[in-house]
């Protein structure tokens, strides 16, 4: 009986737990990509997951259109990862599709971990048309940043030279002392580039200004 006894108990200690999609949200973003009035639309995704061999475990995170044959594959190395207190969330606020327009539709997001297990669920995503919508647009003097924005709610991004946004800070339109917006001079050393970013609360959609070289 003892052989039996141990390959049961092997087999229980190397099982492996199913990941789970907790939760879901998207957003169709609009961003500038030239400083001639050319845009795209990107998609912010997020999945809140777990898994009961930690979260470290899962290895893709899979976002399909069936439908349209699209697909976007998120690893540990490419996907940007939250946590609020236990909850753990991973996505990508920059997937873009052929064209530079996400489809609307039904997606599936599907999660895999090492062992192979997965789980999936559907999410919609079903954001207003943006064509004739405006975008935030940002001019630089001297110290000073002005911004022009339609939407309420702004924020500033500092990005590095390679896009990546370094820092974030609420902005209104207007006029505002680069030192104020900062509190502090830390801008000059720690970001390249900054751009605007508005959001629409009516249409859960954002917009993002072409992006402008910080002075030295």
């Amino acid at each position: 009986m003892l052989p039996v006894l141990f390959a049961v108990s092997a087999a229980a200690s190397c099982s492996s737990k199913i990941p789970e999609v907790v939760s879901m949200t998207t957003r169709v973003i609009v961003a500038a990509v030239d400083d001639n009035g050319g845009r795209e639309e990107r998609l912010s995704f997020f999945a809140s997951v777990a898994d009961g061999d930690g979260v470290d475990d899962i290895e893709y995170l899979f976002l399909v259109n069936d439908a349209l044959e699209l697909s976007w594959t998120l690893e540990p190395g490419t996907w940007v990862r939250h946590e609020e207190g236990s909850i753990v969330w991973i996505g990508s606020n920059g997937l873009r599709a052929p064209g530079g327009n996400i489809p609307r539709g039904k997606y599936r997001a599907i999660l895999v971990d090492m062992a192979g297990e997965r789980s999936e669920r559907t999410i919609m995503v079903s954001a207003p048309k943006t064509e004739g919508a405006i975008l935030p647009s940002i001019t630089m003097e001297a110290d000073f940043l002005s911004v022009r924005s339609p939407y309420s709610a702004n924020t500033a991004l500092f990005l590095d030279s390679g896009g990546n946004v370094v820092a974030s800070a609420p902005i209104a339109a207007g006029r505002i002392s680069m030192d104020s917006l900062m509190r502090g001079a830390d801008w000059r050393t720690s970001a390249d580039y900054i751009a605007v970013y508005g959001f629409d609360p009516k249409a859960e959609t954002g917009y993002i200004s072409w992006k402008i070289r910080l002075p030295d």
